[in-house]
């Protein structure tokens, strides 16, 4: 079993994975102050944890071969349902932390095509695409610290204090896979999924827009349970998923192509 120390070492290689890309075991052991053999043991488990894909020499994330800015391009008209049925949820006035990825930047351009509503809303997020797409139509609150270049999301222990200073009525929040097993919602970045409890626990609605492909996976860091949810945003979800979200009190709403979506304005 992995102790905390251990954890806190595999966070850190995935750290600097997404600052270089890639990292060659030599780097590891020397950013690290480890020995190679440890160096290779943490490469390993990573990999067993399908977070990385180990190469001669060294190590790349696992989806460096899948950039941002291709993911954007994959699978967009589910995307784009499950944006436009999140934004069906918010209602004008409300104070909405949007989160980063390649979902909230669908969920952002279905915003720009809702002026009315949007422009009554104000928006908070650490996703640089999403601000980018928001600016100029909404008050917009953009958190600082840190770039985390494979998401273009800001992060670290500044964006970290800003976002515990404020209260938001609704948290459009996405995830990197729903463990079945453990029933958490889960982040591939350990910065990044404290940032999500911390926004969480300041947010009156917290809705997860996620298709049926999360479901059923095992991730690094979880910053969430089911409960902690009032709505999930999803598509063709397997009966036994919806049976657990609705069991923790989360109501699901489906954005299939040949479903209607339900006005469930919080």
């Amino acid at each position: 079993m992995s102790t905390p120390l251990a954890e806190d070492r595999l966070q850190r290689i995935l750290d600097l994975l997404a600052q270089h890309g890639s990292l060659r075991t030599t780097a590891v052991t020397a950013a690290l102050g480890v020995s190679g053999a440890t160096a290779r043991r943490d490469l390993d488990l990573l990999a067993q944890r399908g977070l990385i894909r180990k190469v001669h020499g060294g190590a790349t994330l696992a989806s460096q071969d899948q950039q941002y800015r291709d993911r954007q391009q994959s699978q967009q008209q589910a995307k784009t349902r499950l944006a436009q049925a999140a934004v069906t949820l918010l209602r004008p006035g409300q104070t909405v932390y949007l989160d980063a990825g390649t979902t909230a930047l669908h969920v952002a351009q279905a915003l720009r095509r809702s002026p009315q509503l949007t422009r009554t809303l104000r928006v908070v997020t650490h996703g640089i695409d999403v601000a980018y797409e928001l600016n100029g139509e909404c008050p917009l609150y953009v958190v600082g610290g840190e770039v985390y270049g494979s998401t273009f999301s800001i992060t670290g222990p500044d964006a970290l204090a800003t976002v515990a200073r404020y209260s938001y009525d609704v948290f459009l929040v996405g995830c990197t896979s729903i463990d079945a097993r453990q029933g958490g919602l889960t982040n591939s970045n350990l910065v990044e999924a404290q940032q999500k409890t911390a926004i969480m626990r300041r947010a009156r609605h917290s809705v997860l827009i996620a298709d049926h492909s999360k479901w059923d996976h095992q991730g690094f860091a979880v910053f969430a349970q089911l409960g902690d949810l009032s709505h999930w945003v999803t598509d063709d979800a397997p009966q036994a998923a919806r049976q657990a979200f609705e069991q923790a009190g989360v109501q699901v709403l489906t954005a299939a192509a040949d479903a209607a979506v339900p006005n469930l304005a919080l």
